[in-house]
């Protein structure tokens, strides 16, 4: 019911010996290093301990990593794309790991660098052609769109440009302000200009006109400057000869070239990316690791021949990850183990609950990881959770689908993701939950086997609670119970008093976890007054139900409106006192809040229903295609319930906890444990 208890390691080590011992803790992942960085600024510890620096093969390792990513990179841009079978979507398979363990970072730098030469020299070729390949095809394709523009024009191409008289130069320019060019380009060359202008067309939305411009070389400056007021774009052609026509044959020619030269190298490549991929992948990884571990250096302090190593570990690992440091060591270290020495919110928090709890860690987490000596609420989730859950969506079939769905995420996609796993988890038992909660109240999608076969499950006594009406057991003839003028005999009645009394037992708890906890830190007043007010509100309760004396609960509400104004009184004076006597409503409409498993349950049900009856309607009003009519609004209609209101029952059942429960007794802030651990995807040590 807490998170697990930490203690902290202090070790010193000598400095041969640290590369040995930051190996062993991150192939472990039992400790999170403590960065000493900002205790280190402090004069008193500066007179001894130094800040220690990331290890000095950091910076090769980042070279060699950026190279090996620049491979892989170009191995999956030539990769085709893969055609995922159906059988391989439904059950991904992890990637293949390879072995690979070294004693020293520099032996997995001279292993990486073994493998980047290899590759490399097979590589380095074939690349280097197709980067070159490809620039050319852009030049082309960039040269090919201008000259596309002047191919009506019969004029050698190797004349463009600046002659040893005339400038010449081609572009667009827009219909709109062509007569402007023309008489700005006469007026700055004094009439000794020549434009030559070629067909309108539909360039970015807008008629433009190609043209080819000619003046004499003194007036080029002049003509740029009048070109680029208008807006003029210029075509770069240049040493290029022949007209556009023929020019674009040329270029059809060799961008055919081209891409034939580019398949064959591409094809070429991924024969090579087939070979080295893998090889690649599990460097890189390996790589990374080793990065990892050279950066922890830089969160320890040190003398001149001996490392200050300080971490957080779980108390029941704290004997194990001495001996992992002193055996790592070979003895030459002192390493103490102690309690916490920080405030509680820099204390890292690890959730520690049994494993079939454990997937429910995400739920807390959702809302906030508790604080280091706060309740940790997982284990009291679970329970109301589920239960909430399934008679929000209260259908057997729909309960049989969930689990279904629950099943396929926790054992197919949860191989490969922890995220899956977890919720896979979650939505097989709110599934199971679901379908005892859809046999109670008899929902088979909805009413289908009444609308179709005729079968009047509660009728004949196979469900206990009919959501929309009465059942065998629940009648006008055969109430459930009766207390005064109050008659619970149908079902919605049943479900609401049902609702209340969950909510109010799923609140006492809450309340009483909340008065512990504040007993147990020597916050008796705040027990009192915040906590245990309500407790006896819900004891009277319970006591004046139970003996059928309404009396005892009129007294416990008058009282305790009378101490919630004292309560306001002595905060803030007589308007607080005032506001006080409100704090019953809010109670009240904590408890009232618990109504909406009635409201999803009646929605589901209720939707279901319509559904049926559409389709009844459909197979016996519509001839012929009616059946198929009815078969296509019964999967439609249920998937649509099925979806909206199996997300609703998620979202209303965390609301219930989030907002109610864990208001009494939950604040949350903690910061997550993070341990100091090897992540691999491609390799094993």
């Amino acid at each position: 019911m807490r998170p697990a208890r930490m203690n902290k390691i202090r070790a010193v080590i000598l400095d041969e010996k640290m590369d040995s011992v930051i190996r062993n803790l991150h192939e472990s992942g039992l400790v999170e290093l403590y960065d000493m960085s900002a205790k280190l600024e402090s004069p008193e510890w500066r007179a001894f301990l130094a800040p220690a620096t990331s290890a000095e093969y950091t910076r090769q390792i980042a070279t060699l990593m950026i190279k090996i990513g620049r491979i892989i990179d170009l191995f999956k841009s030539v990769k085709e794309e893969e055609k995922t079978s159906i059988k391989e979507l439904l059950n991904p398979q992890p990637p293949k790991k390879k072995k690979m363990s070294f004693s020293s970072a520099e032996e997995a730098i001279s292993y990486a660098e073994k493998v980047l030469s290899d590759v490399d020299r097979e590589v380095s070729e074939p690349s280097a052609k197709l980067t070159k390949l490809e620039n050319r095809k852009n030049e082309l394709n960039l040269l090919k769109e201008q000259v596309k523009y002047l191919q009506d024009f019969d004029v050698d191409l190797k004349c463009l440009g600046v002659g040893e008289f005339v400038y010449i130069v081609s572009g667009l320019i827009s219909k709109d302000k062509l007569s402007e060019l023309e008489k700005s380009l006469d007026d700055v060359t004094d009439g000794y200009c020549e434009i030559v202008k070629g067909n309108v067309v539909v360039s970015e939305n807008e008629e433009k006109v190609p043209v080819i411009i000619a003046v004499l070389k003194e007036y080029m400056d002049n003509v740029g400057a009048e070109l680029r007021k208008l807006g003029f774009e210029r075509f770069e052609i240049s040493n290029v000869e022949g007209t556009p026509k023929e020019l674009l044959s040329k270029i059809n020619q060799e961008l055919n070239n081209i891409t034939s030269e580019i398949e064959n190298i591409t094809s070429q490549l991924r024969k090579l990316a087939e070979k080295w991929e893998e090889e690649l992948l599990a460097v890189y990884e390996v790589l990374e690791i080793e990065k990892e571990r050279g950066d922890a250096y830089s969160l320890c302090g040190r003398t001149e021949r001996t490392y200050v190593l300080e971490a957080w570990v779980p108390q029941k690992y704290a004997e194990k990850a001495k001996e992992i440091i002193e055996n790592a060591a070979d003895g030459y270290a002192f390493v103490e183990i102690a309690e916490p020495d920080e405030p509680e919110e820099k204390i890292p928090v690890l959730l520690d609950n049994p494993k079939p709890i454990k997937p429910f860690e995400i739920l807390t987490e959702m809302f906030a990881p508790p604080k280091y000596n706060e309740v940790d609420p997982t284990l009291l989730i679970v329970p109301g959770f589920l239960m909430f859950y399934g008679i929000m969506l209260t259908d057997a079939v729909y309960g049989f689908l969930l689990t279904l769905v629950g099943l396929f995420l926790w054992k197919k996609m949860g191989k490969v993701s922890e995220g899956a796993y977890n919720l896979g988890y979650i939505l097989t038992l709110a599934g199971i939950a679901t379908v005892i909660a859809g046999l109670v109240t008899g929902g088979y999608l909805g009413d289908f086997l009444y609308q179709f076969l005729g079968f009047d499950v509660y009728k004949s006594g196979l469900a206990l609670v009919n959501p929309l009406g009465e059942s065998a057991y629940i009648s006008e003839a055969n109430p459930l119970f009766k207390m005064g003028n109050i008659t619970v005999n149908n079902g919605p009645m049943a479900i609401l008093i049902f609702s209340i009394v969950v909510g109010i037992l799923h609140l006492f708890i809450g309340l009483l976890v909340g008065f512990l906890e504040n007993i147990k830190r020597g916050n008796k007043k705040d027990a009192i007054l915040n906590q245990g007010l309500w407790l006896f509100l819900i004891l009277a309760i319970v006591v004046g139900v139970a003996i059928g004396n309404l009396t005892i609960i009129g007294a416990a509400v008058v009282l305790v409106i009378l101490v919630c104004m004292a309560k306001g009184f002595m905060n803030g004076g007589i308007m607080d006192a005032l506001l006080g006597a409100m704090d019953i409503t809010g109670f009240l409409g904590n408890v009232l809040s618990y109504a909406r498993l009635l409201a999803l349950c009646l929605a589901t049900g209720g939707l279901a229903m319509a559904v049926n009856i559409m389709a009844k309607l459909l197979w016996d009003s519509v001839p012929a295609v009616g059946i198929i009519l009815a078969i296509l609004m019964l999967l439609l209609g249920h998937t649509f319930n099925f979806v909206m209101n199996g997300l609703g029952s998620f979202i209303h059942s965390l609301r219930l906890h989030y907002v109610e429960f864990f208001g009494q007794f939950y604040e949350g802030g903690g910061k997550k444990f993070t341990p100091f651990k090897a992540k691999r995807e491609f390799t094993t040590p």
